[in-house]
């Protein structure tokens, strides 16, 4: 089993279809009965008019020792609504520029899914590219933000995911965490 320490771990989850998903849901609902300390931040259901509460939203950055994005691949990387929470909530002032250094080394994991299988995103797969590919504006927009990228756990083929995907791809992230 996982260790479990007192790390306080923010998850953010930014799935623009939350009420239709299915293997990002099954995630959460994973990452909640394992008993860590995770706070959860669903910017779709907190907010479903689309208006962030940045306040609110920094203090949960401000409090978390961990942070994880937790995002459906959507058109080669993360979904607008995750783009909108980038946009408004790691300011200027906060997260990077004069006196943006409020995140500064604090480790970042990307928690994704696809729908296509593994072999899709490779060089000669259908797709064209691999998921480490398609990983930089998210890498350097956490560097930008001087936070610590940890790298990502990612699973394939999750249109119709099975409990052993879902427990694997738990499994890897808490390992992640917990080697931090």
């Amino acid at each position: 089993m996982h260790r479990r320490d007192m790390k306080n771990i923010l998850v953010v989850i930014g799935h623009p279809y939350w009420e239709k998903s299915v293997a990002n849901k099954q995630i959460v609902e994973a990452l909640k009965a394992t008993g860590q300390n995770i706070t959860f931040s669903n910017i779709k259901e907190l907010y479903p008019d689309c208006k962030l509460n940045v306040d609110a939203e920094q203090r949960k950055l401000l409090d978390a020792d961990v942070i994880v994005f937790q995002f459906p691949i959507m058109w080669y990387g993360a979904p607008s609504i995750m783009h909108k929470y980038f946009e408004e909530v790691l300011t200027y002032g906060f997260a990077y520029g004069p006196g943006g250094d409020k995140l500064k080394g604090k480790p970042l994991i990307a928690s994704c899914t696809a729908g296509a299988p593994e072999n899709a995103y490779s060089r000669t797969g259908i797709l064209g590219y691999t998921m480490d590919e398609l990983m930089p504006p998210l890498t350097a927009t956490i560097v930008y933000c001087n936070m610590k990228w940890d790298g990502y756990v990612c699973s394939y083929g999750m249109m119709h995911p099975t409990s052993t995907t879902i427990d694997n791809h738990v499994s890897r992230l808490l390992d992640k965490i917990n080697s931090l």
